[in-house]
């Protein structure tokens, strides 16, 4: 996979409605420019308009800033931003990239390492962790391929509670034995 430049964590690569409180580009901050599908902001970055996450809500309407993150980017974003909307949009566009995303989470699960409460808190922002979901493609595979699939993807949310677990257990052991 190549990388491209760095991303800037400190910085908003995602605009996005919270509760369909907005629904123009204004009301991010946004103009239209004039014979493109893009908008630009008071600093000059362009952003596409895009329909991102739903949160019980219905779809928040809202825009990813251009260049459009790549899989690396989006990756840095998701673990190392602290900024919501980014965690929320890294999260959503990953699984754009779900080859990718399966093999960076069996990397990480396969090293059967605890994983700390911040990596926790980001991970969960990924929806195969909280649902068990097949986000590989499907069309022109045998049913076999598309069930060996979902395995892959049920065992890696398994390895996500499994390892979430220990890492809860471990600080209750500590914080009870702290207090003893």
């Amino acid at each position: 996979m190549m990388k491209t430049k760095n991303i800037d964590i400190n910085e908003k690569h995602f605009l996005a409605s919270f509760r369909y409180n907005k629904s123009k580009p204004e009301d991010f901050g946004l103009k239209k420019v004039d014979g493109t599908e893009h908008f630009v902001d008071k600093k000059g970055n362009l952003w596409m308009n895009e329909i991102l996450w739903d949160s019980g809500w219905g779809n928040e309407y809202g825009f990813i800033k251009l260049p459009e993150p790549n899989f690396d980017q989006l990756w840095v974003l998701l673990t190392k931003s602290n900024i919501e909307v980014n965690l929320s949009g890294s999260a959503e566009l990953l699984t754009r990239y779900p080859n990718e995303l399966k093999t960076k989470l069996q990397e990480l699960f396969n090293r059967n390492e605890k994983i700390d409460r911040n990596l926790t808190k980001r991970l969960a922002h990924l929806e195969l962790v909280n649902h068990i979901t097949n986000h590989s493609r499907v069309k022109g595979k045998r049913p076999e391929e598309v069930d060996s699939d979902y395995r892959e993807w049920k065992k890696l949310k398994d390895d996500f509670d499994r390892l979430k677990t220990e890492s809860l257990f471990n600080r209750i052991k500590k914080t009870v034995a702290n207090n003893v």
